[in-house]
């Protein structure tokens, strides 16, 4: 299962993932934390101390990722057509969600056997005025698209916030899309705008609301009126959370006054049943997309080629 939370940024969506990770462990789920935001916050939420050289985005891990990716899949011509869209073919390798697999083992800090932590990374010195933060993402891409759908564990990220996941894969990467929204204009909006880009992107389904700071009925009724939807799931102010974060410890579950958002994100991802198809459709036009870039074209050459047979069933083009 592969969740990601967005929104807003101060609305509170990486204290929530972080909070469902925690809830996630404490269930004795294997869980896979993946920090894919610019300010890089999940990670010291869980107690991690995100480093530049253990980026994924760093460019030896970008390397290293996609050699192990690629395998035997002949049809990649190499490491360097990797783009960010490239999909998983004949003798690639999948990626499973604990230190079994190499890339866990390489790449991320454990916080216990079956919970570990990555980091994508941050600009650095050496970025500013030239580097863009999409580019970094395209390695989490990569990942995302590679993990072994066999695999029962579950994958928590917490995204950049906004809506910039639609400038890229990563919209149809997860199977549910947390949008954690308070109860103001500006946090509204964003969530608003959200849920029509994904209706606009095939993943209007994927998407929840969750409430969070949200101080009394007048608050839940707004976030009611201003969404169209009531939310799936609220958090209050949680002045106990507050208290703990104020002391320097990690957020937990039971810091909060009532856990029971945290249970219903659960629940509902738990029961959905995703359309594999429906995802491989929306990948491969994505790369298709992608393909037909000038600049891909000059850096790569032709990458449709990377594509298997058109699925049976598909719309013609895809």
């Amino acid at each position: 299962m592969k969740i990601a939370f967005t929104g807003k940024g101060g609305s509170g969506k990486s204290t929530m993932a972080a909070l469902f990770v925690q809830y996630l462990r404490t269930a004795g789920h294997r869980v896979l934390a993946v920090d894919a935001d610019v300010n890089v916050h999940l990670a010291p939420l869980l107690g991690v101390t995100a480093r530049a050289a253990g980026a994924l985005s760093h460019p030896d891990n970008v390397r290293d990722v996609r050699t192990h990716l690629l395998g035997g899949n002949t049809r990649i011509a190499g490491v360097e057509h990797f783009v960010a869209t490239t999909p998983p073919g004949p003798g690639s390798r999948l990626v499973g969600l604990d230190a079994r697999d190499p890339l866990v083992a390489r790449h991320a800090t454990a916080l216990d056997e079956r919970t570990h932590v990555m980091h994508v990374g941050t600009y650095e010195a050496k970025d500013i005025g030239s580097g863009c933060y999409h580019g970094h993402l395209a390695i989490l891409e990569n990942l995302l698209s590679h993990l072994d759908p066999a695999d029962d564990g579950w994958v928590v990220c917490d995204m950049v916030a906004g809506t910039d996941a639609f400038a890229n894969t990563l919209h149809a990467q997860f199977d549910v899309i947390v949008v954690v929204a308070e109860p103001t204009p500006e946090s509204v909006s964003v969530a608003r705008r959200y849920r029509e880009l994904a209706g606009a992107a095939g993943v209007a389904d994927a998407v929840v609301i969750v409430g969070n700071k949200v101080a009394d009925q007048m608050d839940l009724d707004y976030l009611r009126s201003a969404l169209g939807v009531p939310p799936m799931a609220f958090l209050g102010l949680q002045a106990g959370l507050r208290r703990a974060r104020q002391a320097g410890a990690p957020p937990r579950p039971e810091d909060l006054d009532d856990a029971s958002a945290l249970a219903r994100i659960a629940e509902h991802a738990a029961g959905r049943s995703p359309s594999a198809g429906h995802r491989e459709e929306l990948l491969r036009t994505l790369h298709l997309r992608m393909a037909g870039k000038g600049w891909v074209r000059a850096a790569h050459g032709d990458v449709t080629a990377q594509l298997g047979p058109v699925p049976a069933g598909a719309a013609p083009g895809h």
